[in-house]
């Protein structure tokens, strides 16, 4: 699961190893066994012959960027670290290239060599920590338990004490154990997205529970939409259960542009024939979009937000200008049915009261995007059931809530 440690628990490649007759006779099977062993530095030299020798064989580059991310947690040297950690990357980007799609190795594909995890705690509590991530690595979970279990007590605001204790479980197949340990990271942060992740991983894998599984999924993304690994619980629970991720498609005028070289002519660029109400009934509303965006870009944002010293984007802003389109929809009492798709999601989105939902959580932009910590404050559970109503679509065995 994770993008600093082995990651036993995603399985990495389980696939039987290629017939290759050269690659037997050149330590694939010895790799093999060590590495189903959880021996992965043992396996490292032998993975890099192999890698070196078979550039085009994906299970070699994945278990290869597996083993030196093991071999990067029994270093002590930050240079090395950082070193190994670039292979890592290199390695995953490669397994990537070749085809892999396994969650974990995309994770290492993104990982920055610089950021070394824990590199400047030295509390009791990561010192264990450090301690557990070694065991971890060197597959020995039941000292990596212990450790994991005596850093969260060491400093119980300690998120990946708990986290990894809770992933530690889920790979000895200890459900009740993982459960336990991922609440309590949560508990700790609930505005991170890995612990709802894992625990989805986890009911999802051993707990045959797929709509509860599809609900952690959703919590990930709520604690943090614009992060790529949020989604990618979903993304994975939609594919085994044959659902569809579809957001509400809902087609916006381009935004005001801003004269250089006078900053206070805002432009906007209006095609009238696609505001034309015989065309397309209410198709005109459109109009209204573009207007109060405008007047933000003139004096309406610095009225509303007067301590920010520069425009922005914001959700107030964009809020403004589609509730003015519902509005003058609204007034020209056009039937749903004779609206095209743009604005029957409008209007059902309004009705729902999720349209400050589909703002942040689809079409947010960096502007956008500083509202939503305040948002989600307030709007945790609205923004869930957004996504389970109007993102997520279908699947075999969950729930639609």
């Amino acid at each position: 699961m994770r993008a600093w440690v082995a990651g036993l628990c995603v399985i990495v490649a389980l696939a039987t190893l290629p017939a290759h007759a050269r690659a037997q006779e050149n330590g694939a099977a010895k790799a093999n066994e060590l590495y189903g062993q959880g021996r992965k530095v043992d396996a490292l030299p032998l993975y890099e012959a192999l890698a070196k020798e078979f550039p085009s064989e994906m299970l070699y580059a994945e278990r290869l960027a597996d083993c030196l991310n093991a071999e990067s947690m029994q270093l002590t040297d930050n240079a090395q670290i950082k070193a190994v950690r670039a292979q890592t990357r290199d390695a995953a980007k490669r397994a990537v290239e070749l085809g892999d799609t396994t969650r974990f190795i995309r994770e290492l594909a993104n990982i920055e060599p610089d950021e070394i995890p824990y590199s400047s705690l030295v509390s009791p509590g990561a010192t264990l920590l450090k301690e557990a991530e070694k065991a971890y690595g060197a597959g020995d979970f039941k000292t990596a338990m212990e450790k994991y279990t005596a850093a969260a007590d060491a400093d119980p605001k300690l998120y990946e004490a708990a986290l990894y204790a809770g992933d530690t479980a889920f790979v000895e197949k200890d459900l009740p154990t993982a459960a336990k340990w991922f609440a309590r990271a949560i508990a700790i942060n609930p505005d991170r997205e890995t612990a709802y992740r894992y625990w989805g991983d986890a009911i999802l894998k051993y707990g045959n529970d797929p709509a509860s599984a599809k609900n952690k999924f959703i919590d990930a993304i709520v604690a943090e939409p614009y992060n790529q690994l949020s989604w990618q619980g979903i993304e994975n629970w939609t594919a085994r259960q044959q659902g569809v991720l579809m957001p509400p498609k809902i087609d916006r005028p381009a935004g005001p542009k801003v004269d250089a070289k006078n900053p206070k002519n805002v432009n906007i660029t209006i095609d009238a024939a696609t505001l034309d109400d015989k065309k397309n009934p209410g198709a005109a509303a459109w109009m209204m979009y573009s207007l109060i965006r405008a007047g933000y870009r003139g004096e309406t944002f610095q009225k509303a937000y007067p301590d920010e010293k520069e425009y922005r984007h914001s959700l107030r802003e964009e809020d403004a200008a589609l509730g003015s389109v519902i509005e003058s929809v609204k007034e020209r009492k056009v039937k749903p049915d004779k609206l095209d798709e743009s604005l029957r999601n409008l209007l059902e989105l309004d009705k729902a009261g999720m349209l400050d939902c589909w703002i942040l959580m689809n079409a947010a932009d960096e502007g956008i995007a500083q509202d939503y910590p305040a948002y989600r404050k307030e709007h945790r559970q609205l923004l869930h059931d957004y996504i389970a109503r109007f993102v997520v679509h279908g699947g075999l065995s969950a729930s639609t809530n």
